[in-house]
């Protein structure tokens, strides 16, 4: 049996980043992650775990 590597899903946001950086980082849309997420723009804040989207 072999141990696959799987990658985290989820990203911590750090000081000084937002939503916009977070898309442009990832390549993905800001409005995929929000739907994801089921946060508003108001709930992106430092510290919190967000769920990117696989490609």
């Amino acid at each position: 049996m072999s141990i696959t590597k799987q990658s985290f899903p989820y990203y911590k946001l750090k000081k000084g980043e937002n939503l916009k950086t977070i898309a442009e980082k990832f390549n993905v849309d800001s409005t995929q992650i929000l739907l994801i997420n089921n946060l508003t723009p108001k709930h992106i804040k430092e510290g919190i775990f967000i769920k990117i989207p696989q490609k």
